[in-house]
Order: C-alpha cells, then structure tokens, then sequence
C-alpha cells in the first residue's frame, strides 16, 4: 500500500478531538466519507471505524471512542457540504445508527458511474482502476473492524477508500454536469435519504416484505401486519437478526392458523426460547388482530399479475432496455422492475413517483404510450 503514496490519517479518538474537527469539515465544500463495520450476528451494524477526507488530509474516527456525536451529526446535514459515499445504504444505517441524522446532500459515486456510462453496480476498486488507474489491494475487506488495534493494512485500506474516493469525485461530477444528469443523480440521492430516513420508522410497513404474504386472507394479513411488527421491534430491542426472532415462514403459519395456544406456537415454527419470552404478546396480538374490524385491516398486498398484464410488463421493458441502450445507461437505472410494475397496475390513472421528475420525460411518457396503446387489463392473477 505504499507505493499508493497515501496521507498518514489522523486518528479522531475524543469527544473534544470531533467537535474540533468538525468545526473544520462544516467549511468544506465536500467530503468523502465511508464506514467500516461487522454484522454478522446482530440487527444492527457495529461501528468500527468512520473515515472522512478532504482532498489533502484523511481522518479516522473510532467509533468506539466516542460518546458525543452531536457535531459530527451538524456536518452530516449541513446543506452546504456535499457527503460522497461510493455504494453509500449501509453506510447511511450506520450514519444514522450513530448519529440519529442521515447524511445530505449526497453524491453516490456508484450511482455516478451508472448514470455516466460507466457501468452497473460498480465496485468501488474497480471505480478506482477505471477512472483513476490505481489498484487498490482488497486484503482488508473482511477483517474484523472492532478489535484494537487495528493492523497496517486495515489502516492503509480505510484511507485508501475516502482518499481516492474524493477524487473520484470532481470528475464524475463534471460529466453528469456535462450531459445535464447531475439533477438525476440529485433526485436519487434525495429518494434515498428519504428511504433511508423511514426504515427506522415505518414499522407497520415490515409487513409487505414477508414472503408469499400476498396468499394471505385480508384478516390474516392483518395479523401478520402485527406479527411482522413485533419481530421488527422484538430483533431491535435483542439486536438479532429477523429470522432469529422467527422466519417468514413462521410469521406466514402464525397469520394462516391463527395460533391460540403456546403448542401452535411451536407447530408454526416458532422456537422454545423465543415462545418463553414472547409467547403472551404473540397470541395476544394474534386475538387483538381477529377482534379488528375490517375498515381498521392494512392495506391488501397485491398478487402477482395476470398473465396478460406480465406479457405487458416485458413489452415495457423492452422499451426501457432500448433506451437505455441509447442513453448509455443500465436499464435498471432507468426504470427498475418494480417501477414498471407499478406503472401497469396503475394503468395510467397514476404515475408512481420514482417514474416522475428526471425520468418522466426521459422513459415515462413513452411508457405510458405503450399502456394506452394496450387492450390487456393489469388485472391481478386468481393464482
């Protein structure tokens, strides 16, 4: 790694060392930042190490050092400093585990590459090779980032990543400004920032990401609306992982049979341990749930799309693969699955709102030519 020629970092290891800092890092213009972190066996991410860099210094943060983050919390939001991240979803959960903010304005040179021509999904040494023609080793990806003291390559690995990270920057920048795609990449930043900022919060949504929830009757996808909640609060509180609180499937055979007992508990699945501890909640969310009228039931999930309406899906996504060929972007940037499953189930009567702004006159507007040139109803599948 010497051979990179790389700044010697400067270890941010108080309360007072920060807050000085940061007093610093709110007169930049940007900076680049990135988390190291291990999750293995909890809900959360464990902190191990922040690094941030300007373009002429690089810090380290340890995480495990301090208490008060309240100022490292003002550079993060301060809308006058652009935070670059590459890949930046979990960086942000530990941003906002840490800080209690989430990150803005953001500039995710991923996301940059994509929209520049670059390619998809592009992983961050790669990036670097590309654009920077460095090559940076990897031999620290997956080293323990809690222990103390960290080794030299973990040292030299987390400078490399904001150092070059920063000057990946100016670059991609000028480009998307070039070809008037900085505003798209704008746009996406302030959808994630907003996602990542309702993932704490929107609990009663966990819901919909249970696997074949959608089999559910209305009354029973009430109750796994609840049940789905419990885990989510039950794995925060234990900071665990989901399934070691109870699994999909468990949740799905707790809604369907409507458990009333502790031995139904466990014929759905449930484990010993966690019927001890939980058993009395469970079964009473379970009788609440079946006590609630229908107007206060969630939200029915929807089912998979008639046959008809999936032929009309792959007819949209041609047209997104073509010009995405033509814009030189991935096409999963430009309208993803999802989106162009929303769009045909709204027939038209609505545009889903990541298909709005940059995209509606880049993609949208010749989609939603193709759903009124179409006779097959969207209507969802008996299956």
């Amino acid at each position: 790694m010497s051979m990179l020629n790389l700044p010697a970092p400067q270890w941010i290891e108080s309360d007072d060392a920060l807050a000085q800092i940061c007093q610093q890092w709110l007169k930049e213009a940007c900076l680049a930042l990135d988390t190291e972190f291990v999750r293995m066996t909890t809900f959360y991410p464990q902190p191990g190490l922040i690094q941030v860099a300007t373009l002429e210094d690089c810090w380290l943060i340890d995480p495990l050092a301090i208490s008060d983050w309240q100022p490292f919390a003002d550079v993060l939001t301060a809308p006058d400093v652009v935070k670059i991240f590459h890949a930046c979803a979990e960086d942000l959960e530990v941003c906002r585990r840490l800080c209690g903010v989430v990150p803005q304005p953001l500039f995710d040179t991923q996301l940059a590459m994509a929209l520049a021509g670059e390619g998809s999904s592009v992983g961050f040494q790669k990036a670097v090779e590309s654009l920077l023609g460095i090559a940076i080793p990897k031999e620290a990806t997956r080293s323990d980032w809690l222990k103390r003291p960290l080794s030299d390559v973990q040292i030299d690995y987390a400078t490399a990543d904001v150092y070059f990270l920063r000057r990946l920057y100016p670059g991609l920048r000028e480009r998307l400004e070039d070809s008037g795609r900085l505003v798209w990449l704008q746009e996406e930043a302030e959808r994630t920032v907003q996602a990542a900022a309702e993932a704490e919060t929107d609990l009663k949504a966990s819901y919909r990401r249970v696997k074949l929830g959608w089999k559910l009757r209305p009354q029973e996808q009430n109750i796994l609306q609840s049940l789905s909640e419990w885990r989510e609060l039950e794995a925060r509180r234990l900071d665990v992982p989901r399934n070691k609180v109870a699994d999909d499937q468990t949740l799905w055979n707790l809604a369907r049979f409507k458990a009333r007992n502790r031995d139904q508990l466990s014929k759905a699945g449930m484990r010993s341990n966690i019927i001890r501890e939980s058993a009395r909640e469970v079964l009473k969310r379970i009788e609440v749930a079946l006590g609630q009228p229908p107007e206060q039931w969630p939200e029915a999930l929807t089912r998979p799309l008639s046959i008809s309406a999936g032929n009309l899906m792959k007819t949209l996504k041609k047209k997104v693969v073509a010009r995405a060929e033509e814009l030189q972007v991935p096409a999963e940037i430009l309208a993803n699955k999802k989106m162009i499953e929303a769009l045909v189930r709204a027939r038209g009567k609505t545009v889903p709102e990541p298909l709005q702004g940059w995209r509606y006159s880049v993609i949208t507007q010749e989609l939603t030519v193709l759903l009124e040139q179409s006779t097959d109803p969207a209507e969802e599948s008996d299956e």
